[in-house]
């Protein structure tokens, strides 16, 4: 095994700006379309699949919320983290899997061309995109091996690697997640089957299923989601270092799907008749309530279930409790 890498200040530092660059630009977009909408009713209907009650010309869609709270939450934390390198990987993918469609569609003027701010629309996707691979470059060559400190620097880090996954944790992550990606992967197989590869295609590059202008493709953002959730539930096997915050990552995005999927079955009735419904509506409806279910379990245990950092084992300066060298002997030698 190699010796453990942690961030540098200056990366940590620019990871949790660009961070924050990301969230605050799909902030913008979400409260842009909160002040169109006056409420936040008519946006989560767009966001659930619904048709709005009232002509709406929206934005946002419910990956921006995803990834709102993700680069928030690694923007506060990457800064005093040195271990945060697998947290810039987590947002930096999911940076480049909510907005990479929207670059590649804003850029045909004859689709977009009404919209009289496409040329901002697409510049936002393109940062996006440009600060996600930041992110991942960051994670990637932003590191030193553990235990060199930079020699500029009089403070010291607690030089660790991220906490693992306790094991009943990561076999909670696995299943679950592991299932998820397996349970919505089935439906685009079916979806493929159902609809034939030209209108399947359609749904992979963005040709209908758009919500919102920034809504990625259905199949697009589903076939990411699962790739995401299987490496993810992969590496909580293994009990990687890094696996916590991939996990929560995917995690997230199921439960956050999967809670509009139930506001869908709502509004629209689904639950009543149930039983006497076809047997792909009642798997339908099954599905949305366990994208949510796995979401929940998954980030909560690995949320609460990591691994306690073991002890300093030998003499050195133990940040926790500001001492040097090992603790006096029980039994004190003579002048001690």
């Amino acid at each position: 095994m190699g010796q453990p890498q942690i961030l540098t200040r200056g990366a940590r530092i620019t990871g949790s700006v660009a961070s924050a660059l990301v969230a605050l630009i799909s902030a913008g977009w979400i409260v842009r379309d909160l002040y169109e909408a006056e409420s936040p009713e008519p946006l989560w209907r767009v966001w659930s699949g619904l048709p709005p009650e009232v002509q709406l010309v929206l934005y946002s869609s419910l990956i921006d919320l995803v990834l709102f709270l993700v680069c928030a939450a690694v923007a506060v934390t990457a800064v005093s983290s040195p271990s945060a390198a697998s947290s810039l990987v987590a947002a930096g993918v999911l940076a480049v899997i909510a907005r990479a469609p929207g670059v590649w569609l804003l850029m045909d003027e004859e689709r977009f061309g009404f919209i009289d701010i496409r040329v901002r629309l697409l510049t936002s996707a393109v940062a996006t995109v440009g600060l996600g691979l930041i992110l991942l470059l960051l994670a990637a060559f932003g590191r030193r091996p553990a235990g060199e400190s930079a020699s500029y620097s009089y403070t010291f880090d607690v030089e660790q690697e991220p906490p693992r996954p306790t094991n009943g944790a990561a076999a909670t992550a696995f299943i679950f997640l592991g299932a998820a990606a397996a349970v919505s992967g089935a439906w685009q197989v079916h979806n493929a089957l159902d609809l034939g590869w030209r209108q399947y295609r359609e749904l992979l590059v963005g040709d209908v299923s758009l919500s919102t202008v920034l809504d990625p493709p259905a199949g697009w953002l589903v076939w990411s989601a699962a790739l995401f959730a299987l490496v993810a539930a992969v590496a909580a096997l293994q009990r990687a270092s890094f696996s916590r915050a991939l996990g929560m990552t995917a995690a997230a995005v199921y439960l956050v799907f999967g809670a509009a999927g139930i506001s869908w079955i709502v509004e629209t009735d689904q639950f009543d008749g149930l039983m006497d419904a076809s047997l792909e509506i009642q798997l339908s409806v099954l599905s949305q309530l366990f994208y949510a279910l796995a979401g929940a379990v998954s980030l909560l245990a690995l949320l609460r279930g990591r691994e306690r950092r073991a002890e300093p084992a030998h003499g050195g300066w133990d940040p926790a409790d500001g001492t040097y060298g090992p603790p006096p002997p029980s039994t004190l030698p003579p002048g001690w």
